[in-house]
C-alpha cells in the first residue's frame, strides 16, 4: 500500500538508502564526505582503506535510491514515486512525464577527475544514435555544483589574455601547443580581434590535445624539474601556477591534462558557493566535497551523460 498522503504531509521527510560509488578518485575511508553520510545507514559497512567517491540520490537505473517508509521499508524510490505521483506535484509530473526530474550526487574528490564537457540535447541525441554503447543516454546534463567544503575545479576557458601571458612565461607550454600557433594567439589577443583570437585559441588547444605523448612528457618533466629546482622562487610559481602543476603531475605523471590549467579557469569555492556547468563547458573537479544537481530536459534529466576531452588516467 502507498503511504497515506495526509500522513506523509505530517511526517514531511523519509530517509533514503542511497548507492555509494567507489571510484578511484574518491577520498579514502571516513575522510570522505560520502562515507560520512553513508555511515548513518545501519546497513553500510565502511572499509577504511577504500575510496568513497559519490553518493547518488535519485531514480537513475545505474544506482537507484530506496525509500525507507513505514509501509514500504525498502522500496525503490522510482517505484514509490510511480505509486505516489502527488509527491512530484501536478506541474512537475506533467512536464517530466511522471519522472523525478533531477539527480543529486554528493562528491568527495581526492584526485582530479577527467576533463569533460556535457553535450547539448541535440548533440547527446546524435552521440547516442551513433554509439549507444558508450553514450547510453540521449539527454543532456546541465549541472550545478554546491561546495560542502573548500572545493577546487577547472571550469571554462580563461580570458584569452591570461592564456597569452602563460604562453609568454611558460616556454614548455609554447612547445606543446606549437610555437607558431602560440605566437598567433598572442598576436591576435594583442590586436583585439575577438574572432581571430577565438580561432587561434581553438587551434592551440587542438594542437595540445593531439601533441605526441613523448613531447608532452618531455616538456612537462622539464617544467616540473625547473619548479623543483627553485622551490622558493615565488615569482616562478605564480607565473606558472607551479603548486597546482606539481600536484596534478604527482597524481598523473606526464599527462597532457596538466597543461590544461593554462587554458581553463581555476576556481576554488568556499562552502555554500556554487558554479553552474552548462553544455559544452569543459571542466574538471580537482578536490573537495560538493553536492551536484544534474538535470536533463525535456524528457528526464537524471541521466549520467558526458563526453571526455581527456581522461586524466592516461587515456584520450
Amino acid at each position: 500500500e502507498p503511504v497515506n498522503k495526509e500522513m506523509m504531509k505530517r511526517r514531511g521527510v523519509f530517509p533514503l538508502r542511497c548507492t555509494v560509488q567507489q571510484y578511484a578518485w574518491g577520498k579514502i575511508g571516513l575522510d570522505s564526505e560520502v562515507a560520512q553520510l553513508a555511515a548513518h545507514d545501519p546497513a553500510f559497512q565502511l572499509q577504511k582503506d577504500l575510496p568513497y567517491a559519490e553518493l547518488w540520490m535519485g531514480t537513475h537505473p545505474k544506482a537507484p535510491a530506496r525509500i525507507l517508509s513505514p509501509n514500504n521499508p525498502d522500496q525503490l524510490l522510482g517505484d514509490w514515486i510511480d505509486a505516489n505521483l502527488w509527491a512530484l506535484g501536478d506541474n512537475v509530473a506533467k512536464r517530466f512525464d511522471k519522472e523525478l526530474p533531477f539527480l543529486f550526487k554528493v562528491l568527495s574528490v581526492n584526485k582530479a577527475l577527467s576533463i569533460q564537457a556535457h553535450p547539448t540535447k541535440e548533440h547527446a541525441e546524435g552521440l547516442h544514435a551513433r554509439d549507444p554503447e558508450h553514450y547510453i543516454d540521449p539527454n543532456h546534463k546541465p549541472e550545478m555544483a554546491l561546495a560542502l567544503t573548500p572545493f577546487e575545479g577547472l571550469c571554462g576557458f580563461r580570458p584569452l589574455k591570461e592564456t597569452a601571458v602563460f604562453i609568454k612565461s611558460v616556454p614548455e607550454l609554447k612547445v606543446v601547443i606549437g610555437g607558431q600557433l602560440a605566437d598567433e594567439l598572442v598576436a591576435t589577443v594583442e590586436s583585439k580581434s575577438e574572432k581571430e583570437a577565438m580561432a587561434a585559441l581553438k587551434n592551440c588547444f587542438t594542437h595540445l590535445m593531439h601533441c605526441p605523448s613523448d613531447v608532452v612528457q618531455t616538456q612537462l618533466q622539464e617544467l616540473v624539474s625547473r619548479l623543483e629546482d627553485h622551490p622558493n622562487d615565488a615569482d616562478l610559481y605564480e607565473r606558472s601556477l607551479g603548486s597546482l602543476l606539481l600536484r596534478l603531475n604527482s597524481q598523473f605523471s606526464g599527462d597532457v591534462g596538466c597543461f590544461c590549467i593554462y587554458f581553463f579557469n581555476h576556481i576554488t569555492l568556499q562552502p555554500g558557493q556554487a558554479m553552474f556547468l552548462g553544455p559544452n563547458i569543459p571542466h574538471a573537479y580537482l578536490s573537495g566535497g560538493t553536492v551536484c544537481a544534474c538535470n536533463h530536459l525535456p524528457v528526464r534529466f537524471n541521466a549520467d551523460n558526458c563526453f571526455r576531452l581527456h581522461r586524466v588516467h592516461g587515456m584520450q
